[in-house]
């Protein structure tokens, strides 16, 4: 179990554990944290400042935009990966695929 971290809201702090944390995405100056319970927070923190924080071998950067747990990952194609139980595909950049095929536990 990951140490947990706090994110303000409503006036208030939230405790969160990382092992519920699925994906995050950026949104300009803030990043939202995507639970596996289906809910979100939104923090006022870059992508970048947010990932520095969390535990860099559980959560890969995949996109210029969107980081993921490597615990919530189910399919990775060239393009993009499916997390969760998500029906949505989040998109793998290029320039993230190679980082992240060299992060991941493969057996060929």
């Amino acid at each position: 179990m990951g140490k947990p971290f706090f994110v303000w809201q409503d006036k208030m702090l939230k405790k969160i554990n990382p092992d519920n944390v699925v994906y995050l995405v950026a949104e300009r100056n803030y990043t939202r944290i995507f639970l596996n319970d289906k809910s979100s927070y939104m923090v006022r923190s870059t992508l970048a400042n947010t990932l520095k924080k969390l535990p860099p071998d559980v959560f890969i950067k995949i996109h210029r935009a969107v980081a993921a747990s490597v615990y919530y990952i189910d399919s990775i194609q060239r393009d993009h990966l499916l997390v969760g139980d998500e029906l949505i595909p989040i998109p793998v950049g290029r320039l993230y695929y190679k980082s992240l095929m060299g992060k991941l536990v493969i057996i060929e």
